[in-house]
């Protein structure tokens, strides 16, 4: 029998510029979130904040999903100081920063260095801190996101693929990836497999500016902007039902759609009550009549 799916719903702090960590941990209690995803400013102090953010989190009867803004996964003496900090203040998960390619045309055309070696320099990276991960108890993870070489399921996969996934691991950001690295939700998730840790949830809109770019030929401008939950181009039904039908229990964060805002705790509820209504409505298992298409 299929094991039943849970999730647990974290506030990723890094859209929360302008208030405190005690007003941020309160925020996330009142919204009914089960955890907080905490944004880390700079190794001098990383320690430190992370030992306090995990005490006022845990006082609060909420859970640390983990910490954010490390450094370069390539860089592995700077890896280390940032695991140390981390695993002191009792720290499991630590995203790490991957390395960039282009997010646009005019950052790829100045781009020195070949897709391909980027990846061998992430993939080397990964391999150095997979053991370093047993060795501080923590879990690496690298977000999908446009202009990186983790920009889709496949290209998260290929850095990963036969590391221990204890160690090592990816988030899945399927807003991210209606600029770039888009596939089906149910794809992603089977393709990440054992590497899923977790799951950023906002949305978005990606449409046609209405001007043109600078220069010649005439080339259309696009432009995205952030947009609630349920009003956006990620299908929250299509992705749980994804997470679901690949047994996937675990996190969801939400970050982002509330920045800005004047009183991100109702933006987040919002967010909160459709994500769970989404969870709850979707199928679990792909239902007849199948499609053709292979026969």
């Amino acid at each position: 029998m299929k094991k039943k799916t849970t999730f647990k719903y974290a506030v990723n702090t890094n859209s929360l510029k302008n208030i405190s960590e005690k007003e941020i941990v309160q925020l996330s209690k009142k919204s009914g979130a089960d955890g907080i995803e905490w944004g880390l400013k700079g190794l001098p102090d990383a320690a430190k904040m992370a030992a306090e953010m995990k005490k006022m989190t845990n006082d609060a009867g909420l859970e640390v999903l983990g910490y954010l803004n490390a450094g370069k996964l390539w860089k592995t003496d700077e890896m280390r100081q940032w695991s140390e900090a981390v695993s002191r203040a009792g720290g499991k998960m630590l995203r790490v920063a991957h390395p960039w390619f282009g997010y646009n045309f005019d950052e790829t055309l100045h781009q020195r260095d070949s897709y391909l070696t980027l990846l061998k320099r992430a993939r080397e990276g990964l391999e150095r801190l997979a053991p370093m991960g047993k060795e501080y108890g923590l879990r690496y993870v690298v977000e999908m996101h446009g202009g990186s070489v983790a920009a889709s399921a496949p290209c998260a996969r290929q850095i990963m693929e036969g590391l221990d996934s204890r160690y090592v691991g990816v988030i899945y950001d399927p807003a991210n990836t209606v600029l770039e690295g888009f596939l089906r939700p149910r794809a992603s998730v089977e393709i990440l497999g054992e590497y899923l840790a977790y799951v950023h949830a906002k949305n978005l809109f990606y449409r046609p500016s209405g001007a043109y770019e600078e220069g010649l030929p005439k080339r259309l401008a696009w432009e995205h902007s952030l947009s609630p939950m349920d009003y956006g181009m990620v299908d929250y039904l299509e992705l749980f039902f994804a997470l679901k039908h690949n047994g996937f229990s675990g996190w969801i964060s939400l970050e982002e759609f509330f920045a800005g805002k004047k009183d991100p705790l109702h933006e987040i509820v919002q967010a909160l009550r459709f994500l769970k209504e989404c969870a709850v409505a979707a199928p679990e298992r792909p239902q007849e009549p199948f499609t053709k298409f292979n026969d």
